[in-house]
């Protein structure tokens, strides 16, 4: 029996939402006259074909064109408030597409001024401009209103009423211009083929996964269809897989082309597909790629008892095939294998699925821990062919639609019968897309999990994926300099060379989703620490971030990884890195660290164990946590505190749960003193750096599943509509912090799942926060430094703050503190209620008797 049971938050009332919200940098832009001079030849091109009864459609011969159905690219500097809304006003067709962000140079138009304390207003700032990049599809009368908008702005008059928002854009366009080859094909694309073309001989077919535009209408789709499978057949390609998902406006092709026409794309040569307008882009198909394995361990630990009974999965697992019989997972797997990997898939090879199973079931084996009480649904996605290479995805389905299928038949059926898992509602997905690093733009994996987890009640644990290139550190003269150095200072050189690099140390999709936890490595395992003359640990005292974790920030600036999980003690090689400076090479896991799991044995012994490390590592322990924090909420000892809840809130609250013991800790302050951002940075701007590193931090999980004499936790649940309204819980405050100076502190997380708008520039539809009634003056407590900032907290579908203090106040409102639940809409209407979870710890010193005054002023029996 728990001695200090978790317990409930208070019934809300209603009150209104409090006021606040907005604000934002000022734009420096060109005068009127300049943007007719700038940007008067790009409409004058479009105006003489109308005036001269041209056929519009001739412009498609000429890339560098604007014509009606080609996709039109609004370069912005800033952002327009509701560009979608601007385009609605368009009289025809003017449909929104997609929008990225964007960041301009700074020049004698555009920048930024100045309006920091302390300068006068108005003055130039030489960092760059942020902007956004607008995309939208329009025919013949939209283009002929857009003319005439542009001919009264050109011409100094005023905007017609209701098209004031179409001037606006005027003022900050940068550019416009059409969807080009360039766009369709980037960088990385091209970088591909040509690594495919290198690899394979003159007759070689290479695989590219193409992204059409998502037209409005089934009439327009189908045509965009029809005009893509000419323009395949015309590169002499053949179209392998499609799939469409309407719900997060996606249509997309597995497409085999020549290695000629490849080469011809590499070109940006102006061939079918380089210029056909439905096509939004071209890129490599999507791969999964896993760090090296590690080598079997030799000696055997206990094997775990048995499951007691049998209850259904609330789990679930998609992964490469597993070794189900594996003694740490035989009877504790619910295998769901519709498109069969078993028999595709070499025993001996099966190496990720089986050590994700085991972390979920058991943990790191070194620890010690029970077992779960459920068996894991297990989804496999990826095979392992037997050739010693990577497990991988069907070469000839989209890894994307597959994932989508799978989902669905796991919650609402499909064509073979009724759903296979309905009462699942924790997902471990960490399957990263080699691929697909995260650019900017949400990709359409991570559009797929916002959805999923807003219409299943989901939660997602992702792996933010890992980075196995060397890390150059360029603090150190050379390998000597670095030998002679201090612990601590090769901690900080390597956290400072952390962040200097985060630009190219991104993220995989899907890793960026808005609604999923995005879980990132920490430094941390059960194998004794170990150094020794080649290698080394990154740390000198304190854990933090695994070199390889890969970085945030996610979609448009949120927190991004959520939090840390244990991804094994990992180690380092150093070695030189050009004429001066060094490079850090990651140790395999062998026998050095990492967390002990099940593995394949080739000599089919199903007892076998060995050490496994990195992000997938880690969000398996999360998606572990994650089934625990349930199994702490249900159980009769621990308040019960699921009893009679309704099970699509169970996503949302051990959401909240799941981060609500996050925190940045020592190495947060170390970063702070070390690392300095380019130009000094704003506040927001050096918390956003360091979040890129730590997210949340690492939670205390097990602080988050029961309460102790001096901290009382309390969790709660609820649905908000977006408006003035609010919910208002009014938190007991324990009397002996009262009027005393004594170190207490608060945390709040608040956990949901937004509907998203993939056709709105804001994307999230559902903005909830909460706030507390002036901390500082009724419980003593200030936010504390140590942590995301507050413009960044906002920005996701989490919300955790912590406060901290010993300031002697006087309680108010018969010793509680307000704190107010509320939702702002973004992304267009919403109509909807969102549901949330909501988490609340008060804690203090151990001599303050926290839980049982807590417990009292909820009005909570003590239990016999």
């Amino acid at each position: 029996m728990t001695e200090y049971p978790l317990l409930p938050v208070p019934n809300p009332g209603l009150d209104k939402r409090p006021k606040g919200g907005g604000g934002g940098g000022k734009i420096q832009t060109p005068p009127r006259a300049r943007q007719r001079e700038r940007l008067g030849p790009t409409f004058q091109r479009l105006r003489d074909v109308f005036d001269q009864n041209h056929d519009p459609v001739s412009l498609r011969e000429d890339p560098l064109g604007i014509a009606p159905e080609r996709a039109l690219v609004f370069e912005v500097a800033g952002s327009i408030g509701d560009f979608n809304a601007a385009l609605g006003r368009i009289n025809g067709r003017l449909d929104f597409l997609a929008d990225e962000e964007l960041i301009l140079d700074p020049d004698e138009d555009f920048g930024v001024l100045e309006t920091r304390k302390g300068r006068a207003p108005g003055i130039r700032d030489d960092k760059p401009v942020a902007g956004r990049l607008y995309m939208a599809m329009p025919d013949t009368q939209a283009l002929r209103h857009l003319l005439s908008l542009w001919r009264r702005y050109e011409a100094g008059q005023d905007a017609p009423r209701g098209f004031a928002s179409w001037f606006d854009v005027f003022d900050h366009l940068h550019k416009l211009r059409a969807w080009g080859p360039e766009d369709r094909i980037p960088d990385e694309t091209i970088a591909y083929l040509r690594e495919e073309l290198a690899a394979h001989d003159a007759d070689a077919i290479v695989r590219v996964e193409v992204e059409l535009w998502y037209e409005g209408t089934r009439v327009r789709r189908t045509e965009a269809q029809a005009g893509f499978g000419r323009a395949v057949a015309a590169a002499d390609g053949v179209i392998v897989d499609q799939a469409e998902i309407g719900e997060i406006g996606y249509m997309g092709r597995l497409v085999d082309l020549p290695a000629a026409e490849v080469q011809r794309l590499i070109n940006r040569e102006d061939v079918s597909l380089a210029i056909c307008d439905e096509v939004m882009m071209v890129r490599p198909q999507s791969t999964v790629e896993f760090p090296v394995a590690a080598e079997p361990l030799d000696e055997a630990l206990p094997e775990p008892p048995g499951l007691e009974r049998r209850l259904p999965p609330i789990a679930a697992l998609f992964d490469a095939m597993p070794v189900q019989n594996h003694a740490l997972l035989a009877g504790r797997l619910v295998l769901d294998d519709p498109d069969d990997f078993d028999p595709m898939s070499v025993v001996a090879e099966r190496k990720h699925g089986t050590e994700m199973a085991s972390l979920i079931l058991h943990g790191d084996r070194n620890l010690g821990e029970e077992p779960l009480s459920r068996p894991v649904y297990f989804r496999p996605v990826l095979y392992a062919p037997g050739d010693g290479g990577n497990e991988r995805p069907l070469r000839d389905r989209l890894l994307l639609d597959l994932i989508y299928r799978a989902v669905l038949r796991m919650k609402a059926g499909d064509a073979e019968g009724e759903a296979t898992a309905p009462g699942v509602f924790i997902v471990n997905l960490s399957l990263g897309d080699r691929n697909r690093p995260f650019a900017g733009p949400m990709s359409p994996w991570g559009r797929l999990l916002d959805y999923l987890a807003d219409r299943f009640g989901i939660l997602f644990l992702v792996s933010a994926g890992n980075v196995t290139e060397p890390l150059a550190v360029r603090n150190f003269v050379g390998l000597i300099d670095f030998e002679n150095a201090s612990a601590e200072e090769r901690e900080a050189a390597i956290l400072r060379a952390l962040a200097e690099q985060q630009a190219v140390r991104t993220l995989l999709s899907p890793a960026e989703s808005l609604n999923a936890v995005t879980v990132g490595a920490w430094h941390e395992d059960g194998v004794p620490p170990m150094n020794g003359a080649a290698v080394f640990s990154p740390f000198a005292d304190e854990p933090g971030p695994n070199i390889s974790s890969a970085l945030g920030l996610g979609h448009r600036k949120v927190v991004k990884p959520d939090i840390f999980m244990p991804g094994g003690r990992e180690l380092v090689r150093v070695a030189a890195h050009g004429a001066s400076g060094i490079s850090l090479r990651l140790v395999p896991p062998g026998r050095l660290y990492g967390l002990r799991c099940a593995m394949p044995d080739a000599g089919g012994d199903l007892t076998r164990e060995g050490l496994s490390s990195g992000t997938s590592a880690a969000t398996a322990l999360a998606t572990r946590a994650a089934h625990r924090i349930f199994d702490a909420l249900s159980d009769p000892d621990n308040g019960n505190l699921l009893e009679g809840v309704d099970p699509a809130f169970y996503g949302v609250i051990v959401k909240a749960m799941l981060v609500h013991r996050a925190q940045w800790g020592s190495i947060g302050r170390l970063l702070d003193q070390t690392w300095q951002p380019q130009g000094q940075g704003t506040h927001v701007v050096r918390r956003d750096g360091i979040a890129r590193l730590l997210g949340y931090g690492r939670p205390a999980v097990h602080e988050t599943m029961e309460c102790a004499a001096n901290r009382a936790t309390m969790i709660g649940y609820g649905e908000i509509p977006a408006g003035e309204q609010a919910a208002l819980y009014r938190i007991p405050l324990p009397p002996s912090l009262e009027r005393v100076r004594e170190p207490r502190a608060l945390t709040v997380s608040l956990a949901w799942f937004s509907p998203v708008n993939v056709r709105h520039q804001a994307y999230r539809r559902a903005k909830l926060e909460v706030a507390p009634d002036n901390p500082e003056t009724r419980f003593g407590v200030a936010r504390l430094a140590w942590q995301p900032s507050d413009k960044s907290v906002p920005r996701g579908s989490l919300f955790h703050v912590r406060y901290a203090g010993e300031r002697a106040v006087a309680f108010v409102d018969g010793n509680t503190l307000a704190l107010r639940v509320f939702c702002r809409e973004q992304g267009g209407a919403l109509d909807q209620s969102i549901r949330y979870g909501f988490a609340v710890t008060i804690e203090a010193g151990e001599a303050v008797r926290v839980y049982e005054e807590v417990r009292q002023g909820l009005g909570i029996r003590p239990r016999p």
